[in-house]
């Protein structure tokens, strides 16, 4: 059964066909779209939120820079062109990876390869079950320790979370939702779809935000009962 989604935006069938008969020696992947249309492929890809997308640079109305910068929540982005002199451009705009056409095969492995080694690496890993005092996450290609009493507040960013620590921020790619799984409930909420926070940091708070060392952080609506709740019951 497939673990990732792709989708290809190419103007050229024939391109989209060889990057599909290359996916398909993967049965970790699937192809669940394509499109010679960026126009339509951007709803495609707002739809079907792929895990990977394949995509040419030069294409009528819309270029694949431009297409990336459109993207809300963008997948991992490989660059497929004919043309080398786009490349610091594309890893401007986080592109993961950028082939030059033909593609061969060989070339191609190396690149799904790269893609599995992010995923596989990109949930924050705990050496210590969630009463330790720390855990250790993936950020820059390194592991780093964050010390829980350490935690301003959590933030999501797209793929991202961004934590803010005393005196520092740590980035690192996984979902605020699988992140929060990471840490100890009895110390940590979600009062926002984009924040968590650590309940001893709270200096002040009301049903529309909360105050932690002078940043003030929203409280969503769906999550606003559930944080009252568990305010009263900690006073």
């Amino acid at each position: 059964m497939p673990n990732y989604t792709c989708y290809i935006v190419d103007d050229e069938p024939l391109a989209i066909k060889v990057i599909e008969q290359h996916l398909a020696k993967f049965p970790q992947l699937e192809t669940v779209g394509h499109s010679t249309d960026p126009i339509k492929a951007l709803a495609h890809i707002k739809q079907l939120q792929p895990d990977l997308l394949f995509i040419d640079i030069q294409m009528p109305e819309l270029t694949g820079l431009e297409f990336i910068e459109s993207i809300q929540n963008q997948p991992s982005v490989v660059i497929t062109t004919a043309y080398r002199e786009f490349a610091v451009e594309a890893f401007d705009l986080n592109a993961m990876d950028y082939l030059v056409k033909p593609i061969s095969f060989k070339r191609f492995v190396k690149t799904i390869d790269k893609f599995l080694e992010q995923q596989q690496s990109s949930v924050p890993s705990a050496t210590e079950p969630a009463s330790s005092p720390y855990i250790f996450v993936r950020s820059d290609r390194r592991m780093v320790k964050i010390p829980l009493h350490e935690i301003l507040y959590v933030e999501g960013v797209k793929d991202y979370v961004k934590i803010v620590l005393s005196g520092s921020r740590v980035l690192t790619k996984v979902s605020i939702g699988n992140f929060l799984e990471l840490l100890p409930e009895d110390r940590f909420m979600r009062v926002h779809k984009s924040f968590i926070v650590p309940l001893s940091r709270i200096s002040a708070y009301s049903a529309q935000g909360i105050e932690i060392d002078e940043m003030e952080i929203p409280v969503g609506r769906a999550y606003k009962v559930a944080f009252l709740a568990r305010m009263e019951k900690n006073t």
